[in-house]
């Protein structure tokens, strides 16, 4: 009995001591170490203001991100503007988004003759996965040249975004479909150098934060102040508030 009051007692500790963890998910637009590194000034200023142990999480795959949100692995969430509106609808409390348009940029070589979105007819052309919606986005874009996907241009999911732009530089592809972020991130100038941007018209929202459903309401409340906060210091991001989106100044 005694041993089991102990196991108990052990238990309540650790559930308690986890549950003040702050589990934060970014959808996986890049890979692991670069979410962790663009993320970190985040979590410290999070773990600064809360008094509480931050965590940054990501998945294996788009398809996994969604249903690990879905199934409130994380408390907060920073994702896609169309999975945001699905997990919204779904119950999920809007915080804040990027205070800037995700526009789809096409990737080239340098060297390479196209110069114009319209001259990717019969070409192979790599995205970082079928279900970002900044290849949505491209696919769409492509599609309004009037071309037709298999028959006019071929699709290569690369994983990830600078998996998509490396295939461009290495040969592989002819086009990369991306956004300017992950173009910004590239930290080898060399490969900067090797490489062309055709712009395109179509624009959505960016990247959404929101707050899993299940947390209490005060705690809701202190972590989008604490967003808030960052979000003001760092000039990134818009406010969701019940009159809309607002830019915080």
């Amino acid at each position: 009995m005694k041993v089991f009051k102990i196991v108990f007692v052990i238990s309540l500790f650790f559930n308690i001591l986890f549950a003040q963890n702050l589990k934060i998910g970014v959808i996986p637009y890049t890979d692991t170490l670069k979410i962790l590194t663009i993320h970190q000034p985040l979590k410290e200023f999070l773990s600064s203001r809360l008094n509480r142990e931050v965590e940054i999480y990501t998945s294996s795959s788009y398809e996994k991100f969604f249903e690990d949100t879905k199934n409130g692995e994380f408390d907060i969430v920073i994702t896609g503007p169309h999975f945001g509106l699905l997990h919204i609808n779904d119950g999920f409390i809007p915080i804040v988004r990027y205070d800037t348009e995700l526009r789809p940029i096409f990737v080239v070589s340098k060297d390479s003759k196209y110069s114009k979105i319209g001259d990717l007819k019969n070409t192979k052309v790599s995205l970082s996965n079928y279900l970002s919606v900044s290849s949505i986005d491209g696919i769409k874009t492509l599609i309004d040249q009037g071309f037709k996907n298999d028959l006019d241009f071929t699709l290569v999911n690369a994983k990830s975004h600078t998996s998509a732009i490396m295939s461009v530089v290495l040969g592989d592809n002819d086009a990369a479909i991306t956004t300017y972020t992950p173009v910004k991130q590239l930290t080898d100038d060399n490969i900067k150098r090797k490489i062309r941007i055709l712009e395109s018209d179509f624009a959505m929202p960016h990247l959404f934060t929101i707050a899993n459903s299940s947390l209490p309401s005060e705690i809701v409340q202190k972590n989008k102040n604490s967003i808030v906060g960052f979000s003001i210091i760092s000039k990134r991001y818009r406010v969701f508030s019940k009159n809309g989106l607002q830019r915080v100044s």
